[in-house]
């Protein structure tokens, strides 16, 4: 992505794998080096995210679920890599993006 103007991008990357050696993970670190140097891709750790309660929610979001709402809010994008399972996402993934 060329931008001529110097206007600074910020992008959230999120791997859908929580394996320490993901090919997914990998991937994702070669695109944060590779951006270009007024994109910023801060990859988010999706490991501490807890699986969607109703009943937490209703007494405020855990630390890890307000942490990615306001990277993403604060973001211009959202670069999600994933391992496909059975022609689907991974439950963890589907988790957070829910």
């Amino acid at each position: 992505m060329n931008n001529d103007n110097g206007r600074q991008f910020d992008v959230v990357g999120i791997s859908g794998s929580l394996r320490a050696t993901s090919h997914n993970s990998a991937l994702l670190s070669a695109a944060k080096e590779l951006a270009p140097a007024n994109v910023n891709v801060a990859i988010f750790d999706i490991k501490d995210i807890p699986f969607y309660d109703g009943d937490v929610e209703k007494a405020g979001d855990p630390l890890a679920v307000a942490a990615l709402k306001e990277a993403i809010r604060a973001s211009h994008g959202v670069l999600v890599v994933t391992p496909e399972y059975n022609h689907g996402i991974p439950g963890v993934l589907m988790n957070v993006l829910d």
